[in-house]
């Protein structure tokens, strides 16, 4: 099982997420003027929050090692899942336009992250083309990301949404060029349930019957994917039969 990268003391030029986390194309003096202004924050324990609802904004984290969840909460008190995030993935782009966090984060395992002052990049954005854009990416996929979100909430029953979210994991290990078929995830399959808008016990059931068929199997932290064009199919990413599996949808 491959374990995620992580070069807590190594600078942006060295770093295995470069290529992720900031532009390709950067020159090395570029890389040099970026390192100059990440600061590498102390690794936070499992449970540890990164920032929280109030909180004024300074800066853009990139996640380095672990996984962080974005949450808030309803007027009623429920939790509401905005995402899980990945090393190479940056967050806190929320707060950016008032300059007070909405949302909270926490890390779901130990995790380590780089601190991106806004000032001091946006500044430096102005003087480098490359990093501008990636600037400008990082916002439009967030935005992305949400819009995909909902589309899969309205318009994809149970199965779909669990074989979905189990798919656009391995494809983000995947572009972080880990092995995708085997992977560490350290979400709670109830953190899954509130994300996809389902209740714990239908998440089990349709996880159960994916195990069942050799499909894909996510025990305690450890997903294995048995049959990729099946996941797939199952998500509705594929055009063919679905008739491998059963025609009675769970019910949520």
């Amino acid at each position: 099982m491959n374990e995620i990268k992580s070069a807590f003391n190594v600078g942006c030029l060295n770093c295995g997420l470069q290529k992720i986390c900031f532009p390709t194309g950067l020159q090395k003096s570029e890389i040099d003027r970026l390192d100059e202004i990440v600061e590498r924050k102390s690794p936070l324990k499992k449970g540890q929050h990164l920032f929280s609802t109030g909180d004024v904004f300074s800066s853009l984290f990139a996640i380095r090692a672990g996984v962080v969840k974005v949450y808030s909460y309803s007027d009623v008190g429920e939790e509401v899942i905005h995402g899980f995030y990945l090393p190479g993935d940056v967050i806190g782009v929320e707060a950016v336009a008032t300059k007070t966090h909405h949302l909270n984060a926490i890390a779901l395992d130990a995790t380590s992250v780089c601190a991106l002052p806004f000032d001091e990049l946006s500044e430096l954005s102005l003087q480098i083309p490359h990093l501008n854009q990636q600037m400008f990416t990082i916002m439009s996929k967030e935005v992305n990301e949400g819009r995909i979100h909902a589309e899969m909430l309205t318009k994809r029953n149970a199965d779909q949404r669990v074989a979905q979210f189990i798919w656009d994991m391995a494809e983000r290990y995947r572009n972080r060029g880990y092995f995708h078929k085997e992977f560490r995830l350290g979400i709670l399959h109830r953190d899954v349930a509130v994300y996809l808008g389902l209740t714990p016990e239908t998440v089990s059931r349709i996880l159960a019957k994916l195990h069942q068929d050799q499909i894909a199997t996510w025990k305690k932290k450890e997903v294995v994917i048995h049959n990729e064009s099946k996941l797939r199919a199952l998500a509705g990413l594929l055009h063919c039969d679905l008739n491998y599996y059963s025609p009675k949808l769970l019910a949520v």
